[in-house]
């Protein structure tokens, strides 16, 4: 039977419609809830919690940050990564996530930015945040020595003289970047802190922080 013409604009299924209706429409904490438990994004969000490198971030990394550090900016957004805001509670600038995603704005901040990050020296002054968390951004859209290279520039261009950079990165989709050099005019490593500059887990996991200190001159 030959297709008709209108099928091909009605190839977005009902799920899908909803979802979109949903985002327009719900406030946050309801397009949350439809996302997870009724569209099944929860299936997701509890497999990537479980791995030991975002338990480490969930329950050791980020509650030390938020207390530590007053203006923080979080790079990406997802499914399960919306619940670190319950631990930023000292002020709007506390806490503030950006992504280029339109829908990511669901999991980000109520101070979001939707941009990349390469843009965020648009939406705020040089040297405006104490901390930023990098994490599962290089080989996830930003694959390039070139395209990390000067997003490397661009976070020693937002981060505050001393403020810290969180980098999180798999072994298994980028190079180390620190071995290449990409870090080594704008951050030193950061000291003191109640982890090594460098923190691995155990195999089968390649993800890996890596903690930086911009730079005081």
């Amino acid at each position: 039977m030959e297709e008709r013409p209108e099928h091909k604009d009605c190839a977005m299924s009902a799920t899908s419609r909803v979802g979109l209706l949903a985002r327009k429409l719900l406030p946050k904490q309801a397009k949350r809830f439809l996302l997870l438990y009724v569209l099944g994004g929860r299936g997701l969000k509890d497999h990537i919690r479980l791995r030991d490198s975002r338990v480490f971030l969930d329950d050791q990394l980020l509650p030390w940050i938020a207390k530590h550090y007053s203006r923080v900016l979080f790079v990406g957004t997802a499914p399960y990564s919306y619940q670190a805001e319950n631990l930023f509670r000292r002020g709007s600038e506390h806490y503030t996530t950006i992504d280029s995603e339109p829908t990511a704005a669901t999991w980000g901040a109520a101070n979001h930015i939707m941009a990349p990050i390469q843009e965020i020296g648009r939406h705020r002054p040089g040297a405006h945040f104490d901390c930023i968390v990098f994490n599962g951004v290089f080989g996830f859209g930003i694959d390039d020595l070139e395209s990390q290279r000067a997003t490397v520039k661009v976070l020693h261009e937002a981060l505050a003289p001393g403020g810290l950079l969180l980098v999180g990165w798999n072994t298994n989709l980028t190079p180390d970047l620190e071995g290449l050099g990409l870090f080594e005019p704008y951050f030193v490593h950061a000291d003191g802190l109640p982890w090594p500059h460098r923190t691995c887990f155990a195999l089968p996991e390649t993800h890996v922080y890596d903690f930086y200190k911009k730079r005081l001159s």
